[in-house]
């Protein structure tokens, strides 16, 4: 199933999860006209600028407070966040501040720390923790030179998992407590699907119980309390951290199994939701200041979260508000925490690349906002603390919607902003770098001449016999039974049927033609089309389950094997970033029918950094680029929506070896391997080795909802190269159903993209690898089926199977800045492998009348196993 989209909760949750709800309420009393009151200019929000006399006035304002938390209307002002960074600076250089401290996630923040004190740069410890609505701005940027050794430390005390760190939080904590007795009872893999679900989804998993998870949790927790009592001054240090980050999983997967903030609207949403992410933010921030007594740490929040005695205001529903600013000053005493919010006259605001810009509202006659426009300064600072205590105020500080009441109980003082604007998309070095103007085709007839691609050097292919009427059946070699609704196809001129329910087809084809014939769970095959009597196909099942097999070698080890493998990948495979072109064909069947097929061709780029078949957590990560140049409809629409199956082979992942958990050295632990055979083929050997995930999950897998993963590997023995790639999914039916089930009826993203519910969902795919003339191999071939048997809620059944053929061409090394950026060029991201791209692509009869189509490759090397 596909994995939900991110920004949806990350202006949900992450973003304004309490000024959502704020946004709802308007002022119980007319806007309150505020005495004159006394401002301080302030001549600069540039971070640049190091001349901080404006800012003096802030010694005295903030005094002896440890703590200073710096809140925004939304997170959607840039030249905000310029402001804030000038602050830090100042904070950091004459008051001594010390620690940066995010509105993100706990355990990831903490794990930057431990990154930047080994030498890893600001931007990939950041990346890799705080939430993108920041780090994916131009004006966060220059914030990082100011963090690491030597300058300031940071943290996080969101519950809320935030950054790709995350995939690591559940590997650390068992490799921690594997030396204690007893460790090995805990569900990891268990625990490991529920955390997931909460870092990627912002849900506890409906199929899952927070009872068995509460469990498991507290087996870790006693061995921790353990260690947290003995002699090991280090070990106890991590013992102590690693309950509070256990307390603060705890309290979010208590908070999304039974309040589901991610599944409420605007209209649901209510101000009081956020008070259990709020009461564990602040308990985590707390923990911290206890933990590291000497520190003055500078708070980097949305303004609702850090805002102290809302219920000053006049509004009932802000009332019930009980935000973790209020908790922090209740526990550490009013002088010890200042909050210091932001407000603006105008402008506009939103998500940067993410959402929409609005403008600021118009201040109402008699709001804070309006008296500060009126004295005409573009920045100046008001303190409510020493100034306006008691006073009746009216602002639009909370999400700029309009609340009167003793503001001066919410916030310390406000930073006043003329204007304000949206932030800017980050700008990366790929991006900044002027690129050669050439068009595709240009590029790629250089490129690629005549190899594969022939995309912009059509080859005119051989000319084919006479016509005639291929027809016939199509059976389990196993079993003798037909085999239903099997693709039926002439690749080299996209054509094509279905079997009927009992096996039988019948094709138009021309003498001499390769017709390919496969169906999910079988291996592919192709014969000849020729005259005569009617076809039998016989259809060998996909060999994935692991039973016992004698081999030639019962010495070999499949895990010494496999080791081998990975070590040898940086040599056996392309590590820089190369460009490719591609010839996919795309056919979706329901029941009986061709519904949809498409072919095309396309550009990709692979930049070097890709290890993660969806980008990692919220898609973040380095992913492919592709440009598609040529497009042809036989069948249906060329509308996305048609095409789309997540899952290898689909949404991504052509290239197994360089993307699955199976090839990596901490995850393969995670699977059975056997040894099925060693085959000689002329000169080469070939380990032929099988394997099955222990338990599918996200960390053995890969991506979420599958329960079970298994297939085969062809390794050649001379220099450890995957040449074959056999995998078989099965989706995990239960999981999607009961998401889909609680969900229905409700208008929320979970409804929209769980509709259905599954009888069966399985996927298969094949990759070949072949070795290029630099002596690396590339994924040459991939081949992905997938049936999808279920229905939509309230609405008919569905017997759907969908495949993907892809065909690559050599990879040709490139320099970084040749791939495109995924931020300028939006429009290129390599999601769904080019299908968001076919609506907008013309089509040229003249170019598919003369262009050869990819033949369907024999699996290189032909490996049949002995048993």
């Amino acid at each position: 199933m596909k994995r939900l989209f991110p920004a949806a909760f990350g202006l949900l949750l992450t973003a304004l999860s309490g000024a959502n709800a704020l946004a709802q309420t308007t002022p119980s009393a007319a806007a309150v006209a505020p005495l004159p009151l006394p401002v301080h200019a302030i001549r600069t929000i540039d971070p640049a600028d190091a001349d901080f006399t404006d800012l003096e006035f802030l010694r005295q304002e903030i005094g002896g407070a440890r703590v200073v938390m710096l809140g925004e209307p939304t997170h959607g002002e840039g030249n905000v966040t310029e402001a804030k960074i000038r602050l830090i600076r100042f904070l950091k250089e004459r008051l001594g501040f010390t620690t940066v401290a995010f509105e993100s996630g706990f355990y990831e923040l903490n794990r930057a720390q431990q990154e930047l004190e080994k030498g890893a740069s600001a931007a990939e410890a950041l990346d890799n923790s705080v939430f993108p609505v920041w780090t994916g701005t131009q004006e966060f940027q220059q914030l990082l030179p100011l963090l690491g050794p030597g300058g300031l430390k940071v943290a996080g005390f969101d519950g809320q998992l935030s950054g790709a760190y995350q995939e690591e939080l559940l590997e650390e904590l068992q490799d921690f407590l594997k030396p204690e007795k007893g460790a090995d009872g805990i569900a990891y893999d268990y625990l490991e699907e529920c955390v997931s679900m909460m870092g990627e989804h912002f849900i506890f998993p409906p199929a899952n119980s927070l009872t068995i998870f509460n469990l498991q949790i507290g087996k870790a927790r006693k061995l921790l309390e353990k260690v947290a009592a003995g002699p090991d001054a280090k070990r106890r240090a991590r013992a102590a951290f690693w309950l509070q980050n256990l307390r603060s999983l705890q309290a979010m997967a208590r908070d999304y199994a039974t309040n589901d903030p991610a599944a409420k609207d605007s209209a649901e949403f209510k101000a009081s939701d956020n008070n259990s992410r709020d009461a564990q933010m602040a308990d985590n921030l707390l923990w911290y200041l206890r933990q590291h007594p000497q520190e003055k740490v500078v708070c980097w929040a949305a303004l609702p979260h850090v805002a102290n005695q809302v219920e000053a205001l006049a509004d009932a529903e802000i009332q019930t508000f009980r935000p973790m600013g209020r908790a922090v000053k209740s526990a550490l005493g009013e002088d010890a925490v200042y909050v210091l919010g932001t407000l603006s006259g105008g402008g506009e605001y939103g998500f940067g690349p993410w959402g929409q810009h609005r403008p600021v509202p118009v201040p109402a006659a008699g709001s804070l906002e309006a008296a500060l426009l009126a004295q005409g300064q573009p920045y100046s600072f008001i303190s409510l603390k020493h100034t306006a205590a008691g006073k009746q105020l009216t602002t639009y500080a909370f999400e700029y919607k309009p609340f009167a009441g003793l503001w001066s109980q919410v916030v310390d003082g406000f930073l006043f902003l003329r204007s304000v604007n949206p932030p800017h998309p980050r700008v990366t070095l790929a991006s900044a770098v002027e690129k050669d103007a050439a068009p595709a085709d240009t590029l790629a007839t250089a490129r690629f001449g005549g190899r594969i691609n022939p995309a912009m050097k059509p080859v005119v292919g051989k000319t084919s016999g006479a016509a005639l009427m291929l027809s016939g059946v199509i059976l389990d070699r196993k079993t003798g039974q037909p085999v239903p609704f099997a693709t039926v196809a002439v690749p080299a001129r996209s054509a094509g049927t279905v079997s009927d329910a009992q096996g039988r087809f019948r094709l138009e084809a021309r003498r001499g033609e390769l017709v390919q014939v496969s169906s999910i769970g079988y291996e592919p095959a192709t014969l000849a089309a020729a005259a005569g009597a009617a076809a039998t196909v016989r259809l060998v099942p996909a060999a994935f389950a692991l039973s016992n097999v004698r081999v030639s070698a019962q010495s070999q080890d499949p895990k010494r094997i496999m080791k081998k493998v990975i070590k040898a990948a940086a040599a056996n495979y392309e590590q820089q970033d190369y460009t490719q072109q591609l010839y996919a064909h795309r056919r979706v069947t329901g029941f009986d029918t061709l519904r949809h097929e498409v072919e095309y061709t396309a550009q990709e780029w692979t930049p070097a950094g890709y290890h993660h078949w969806a980008g990692g957590f919220l898609f973040l990560e380095k992913q492919p680029m592709i440009r598609v140049q040529e497009k042809q409809v036989a069948t249906g629409t060329d509308n996305p929506d048609a095409y789309r199956e997540a899952g290898y082979g689909f949404a991504g992942g052509f290239d197994p070896v360089r993307v699955l958990p199976l090839f990596k050295t901490k995850t393969m632990g995670k699977f059975r391997l056997q040894l099925d055979s060693i085959e000689q083929r002329g000169n080469e050997t070939y380990y032929v080795i099988s394997f099955a995930a222990k338990r599918a999950s996200p960390r053995a897998v890969g991506y979420h909802f599958i329960s079970g993963y298994s297939g085969k590997l062809y390794i050649r023995q001379q220099d450890y190269a995957v040449v074959r790639y056999e995998s078989l999914m099965q989706h995990d039916t239960m999981q999607v159903n009961a998401i889909a089930r609680k969900y229905s009826g409700r208008n929320n993203s979970f409804s929209r993209i769980f509709p259905a519910v599954f009888n069966d969902h399985r996927a298969t795919q094949i990759v070949t690898y072949q070795q290029g003339d630099n002596g690396r191999y590339y994924a040459a071939t991939s081949i992905a089926r997938t049936l999808k048997v279920g229905h939509v809620l309230g609405r008919q059944p569905f017997y759907i199977q969908q495949t993907c053929d892809a065909a690559y061409s050599p990879p040709t090394v490139i320099s970084a800045a040749e791939v495109p950026d995924r931020k300028a060029q939006p429009e290129l991201h390599g999601g769904g492998i080019g299908i968001y791209q076919l609506p907008k692509v013309p089509y040229h009869p003249e170019f598919w009348q003369t262009y050869q189509r990819p033949m369907p490759a024999e699996l290189a090397p032909a490996l049949e196993v002995t048993k």
